[in-house]
């Protein structure tokens, strides 16, 4: 895998723990260290960062607007007027929109609220649909999570007679709109304790002056669930009061939670005096994402208000089918981004990843832009083509480059964009994407350049895992919640070696690695989506994260896979060197049959073909591979990562590289001989499993589309799968009904597989840079 950086391990340096916070918290020399390292040397400060009790929150008169916003509001309610809360889709949104319109309900508004629908309205107001909202008779308009850049919509209220009160918290254009009051925390110096607070941070402070001022301070409180699920979806900063209303709202979580919020807990076997933030952002945040992102997130606002059981079972009932649908989407969208990279390596030589396709969910391409962020330590760009030739999407960063600010300088190419530095959204005409895409392969190189960005991964402590026990890991606990700004600790171990991996997860993409350490022990490490990932050859370095999980209902510390380097001293390891390898291109000219013979006679050499191909010689599936001098690519295989993993196991000096295409290159072919090969297996064998990755070899396939075809011939009733063990199924005949809307789900994914290889493939066929090809 190429990286735009080379990833800085930072070791921890040595600290001396003031001996009045040793006296002021008693803990371990790491619990006392960490408060030190994150600068936490006072004994009142690090209480009040360990306990909310502690902490003084910052008044919400300090936000700029606020006495304004307030005092209109005491207005509107006076005089009855009809109050409109204009909000956004995702989590922040949600409950952003939720909060305010709780508490104008609760105060005896008259209110009325509007979250946009993704697929037709897009981010932000737009005019239209304002217009349709401000027709319902709204005196009064609130935005939250959005406006900031809605200047031209909020005039338009303005002169029609709508006052406009706008909590936002993304990043401020050049030019405030012309609102009546503008809360919004980027208006406050960088250091301001509320200047990381998110939309629904904002929304909250408003509602809290509000309440102060009509003698009600005991409400907001209530609202503090709401907004810890805003600030921690949203990532916020989790520093001074962005940090305190975190912790309070994770407390209501875990003693009273509201309703709707205890039904996906206990939908999930979540007990509620366990949730943490990492609830938030792996069962909470993701389901109510799907909803805004894959359908309508109005209804959400009742959901999270309402304590009908009947409207709760119906309304989660939705929230997981869509959640299921997002998993789907996700998948399909992160294949084809991976597909793309593959076939046209010389990506990976920018400074961002700028992806686009017509098939992809635009309501998902934000989570898989993370992901390859994540992967190729760049900022990423996945674009959406829509019917009338324009492409709209999500971007993410990483630190030191601020996406916004790169989009901007760029947005003569833009039909509109939004965001803040670590992520944005935006749009622009298919015609003017070229020009964008080069254009901001040049900014960002500059702001490389300038800011010096390299990611630093900064260490915590070098501790072997059997050290961290459970009630290490309580202690450590104690610095939670974590997340930007406060970040888990990170451990790191050395020269560690691999000594098993298993694959797991409903599509086999995680992998669990069992890792032989230098202390002698073995452990387990799960490694998120790190399936068909890069793995380490001999000993290496690991960075980790440990915590406790509750999955089983018996804790137990977990061991999270983060980043690896090779031991600087470990013993060299052969491996394959793409620079050392002589090409000899015979796909446009192949050579005669006797100079073919005299070649494949050659001990030194293999052959390679996979399928039903013609080869005039014997030939070897992958799983034959061995070490060689020549090897012989008499077949095209279907991805850089089988191609890659050959080239690993057979090291040749030379490969002789023909274009033969199998029959299996046809999808009706490879169902066909998949279906054959399946059949004559249970002829054969009434025990023993069906191994994808000889299946796989055997039909010239991937694992991934060997495994979906066995899925599909299951659905249509044709075989049954007794039991699916990681890379092997045991089959039996059957004959059973089908299964329509799984057939159609496979379906669309087992097309989307064949045509990354179909792809790559004719790409193999067409390319000019083989040597760059096998270097990547």
């Amino acid at each position: 895998m190429k990286r735009l950086f080379t990833p800085q391990w930072i070791d921890p340096e040595p600290v001396t723990i003031p001996a009045e916070l040793r006296a002021a918290l008693p803990g371990s020399e790491l619990f006392l260290q960490t408060l030190v390292r994150r600068g936490l040397t006072d004994p009142e400060k690090a209480l009040a960062f360990l306990d909310p009790d502690r902490y003084i929150p910052t008044s919400a008169a300090e936000m700029p607007d606020m006495a304004l916003a307030v005092a209109r509001l005491q207005h509107a309610l006076l005089n009855h007027e009809r109050i409109g809360v204009w909000g956004d889709f995702d989590v922040d949104g949600q409950t952003s929109t939720t909060v305010l319109v709780s508490a104008f309900r609760f105060l005896g508004a008259d209110v009325r609220y509007h979250i946009p629908v993704r697929k037709t309205e897009s981010h932000g107001i737009k005019l239209e649909y304002l217009q349709e909202f401000l027709a319902q008779g709204i005196q009064l308009l609130l935005t939250c999570d959005t406006g900031i850049s809605a200047r031209d919509e909020i005039v338009y209220a303005q002169e029609h007679g709508v006052e406009v009160i706008l909590t936002d918290h993304h990043s401020l254009p050049p030019q405030l709109p012309p609102a009546l009051a503008v809360i919004n925390p980027q208006r406050l110096p960088e250091e301001h304790p509320l200047r990381s607070l998110s939309g629904v941070g904002a929304a909250y402070k408003l509602v809290e002056a509000l309440c102060a001022e009509l003698g009600k301070p005991e409400f907001p409180p209530t609202l503090l669930d709401l907004v810890a699920l805003g600030l921690i979806a949203d990532l916020a900063t989790l520093t001074a009061d962005t940090r305190y209303l975190a912790q309070r709202g994770l407390q209501q979580l875990q003693r009273a939670p509201r309703p709707a919020l205890a039904k996906i807990l206990n939908e999930n076997n979540v007990v509620p005096a366990e949730v943490s933030e990492e609830t938030v952002s792996f069962i909470i945040a993701p389901r109510m994402n799907a909803v805004g992102r894959l359908s309508d997130a109005n209804p959400m606002v009742e959901f999270l208000l309402t304590d009908d059981p009947v409207k709760l079972a119906t309304q989660y009932a939705q929230i997981e089918g869509l959640n299921a649908q997002r998993k789907l989407e996700c998948d399909l969208v992160y294949r084809g981004a991976q597909a793309q990279i593959e076939q046209t390596p010389q990506i990976l030589e920018r400074p961002i990843l700028i992806l686009a396709h017509s098939e992809w969910e635009a309501g998902v391409v934000g989570i898989v832009a993370s992901r390859l962020v994540e992967q190729y330590h760049r900022p990423a760009i996945l674009l959406n083509i829509k019917d009338e030739a324009v492409l709209s999407g999500s971007c993410r960063s990483i630190e030191g480059i601020n996406i916004t600010q790169a989009i901007r300088e760029n947005s003569r190419c833009l039909l509109g964009f939004g965001g803040h530095p670590m992520a944005a959204g935006l749009s622009l005409k298919l015609e003017n994407f070229s020009e964008f895409q080069h254009a901001m392969y040049q900014t960002i190189q500059r702001m490389v350049t300038e800011n010096a960005v390299s990611p630093a991964f900064p260490i915590d402590a070098y501790v072997s895992p059997e050290m961290l026990d459970l009630d290490a890991i309580r202690e450590i606990s104690r610095l939670a919640p974590f997340g930007p700004g406060n970040p888990p600790l990170r451990f790191a171990i050395k020269e560690a070696e691999i000594s098993e991996t298993r694959l797991f997860g409903k599509t086999k993409e995680h992998l669990e690695v069992i890792l032989h350490t230098s202390s002698g022990q073995e452990n387990c490490f799960t490694w998120w989506q790190g399936a068909g990932r890069s793995q380490p050859e001999g000993k290496f370095d690991l960075l980790y994260q440990a915590r406790i999980s509750t999955y089983s209902s018996q804790p137990k510390v977990v061991f999270e896979w983060e980043e690896f380097r090779e031991t600087a001293d470990a013993p060299s390891q052969h491996k394959f060197k793409p620079s050392s390898i002589q090409i000899v291109d015979f796909r446009r000219t192949p050579p005669s049959p006797a100079e073919i013979l005299a070649l494949v006679q050659d001990p030194t050499c293999l052959c390679w073909a996979e399928g039903t191909i013609d080869t005039p010689f014997s030939a070897l599936t992958r799983w034959q591979l061995q070490a060689c001098s020549k090897l012989v690519l008499w077949g095209l295989p279907p991805s850089l990562q089988i191609l890659n993993q050959a080239l690993q196991k057979t090291s040749p000096r030379t490969i002789y590289w023909f274009s033969h295409l199998p029959a299996e290159s046809s999808l009706k072919a490879l169902i066909e001989k998949s279906a054959v090969s399946v059949k004559r297996f249970l002829a054969q064998h009434s025990a023993a499993p069906i191994n994808i990755t000889l299946l796989a070899a055997e039909t010239a396939t991937t694992p991934a589309l060997a495994r979906l075809i066995l899925l599909w011939l299951e659905a249509t009733g044709n075989l049954h799968i007794d039991q699916d063990n990681e890379n092997e199924f045991f089959v039996s005949a059957a004959r059973s009904a089908p299964e329509p809307t799984k057939i159609a789900h496979l379906q669309a994914r087992i097309k989307t597989l064949y045509t990354e290889t179909a792809e790559f493939r004719s790409y193999l066929q067409a390319t000019d840079s083989l040597e760059l090809l096998i270097s990547s």
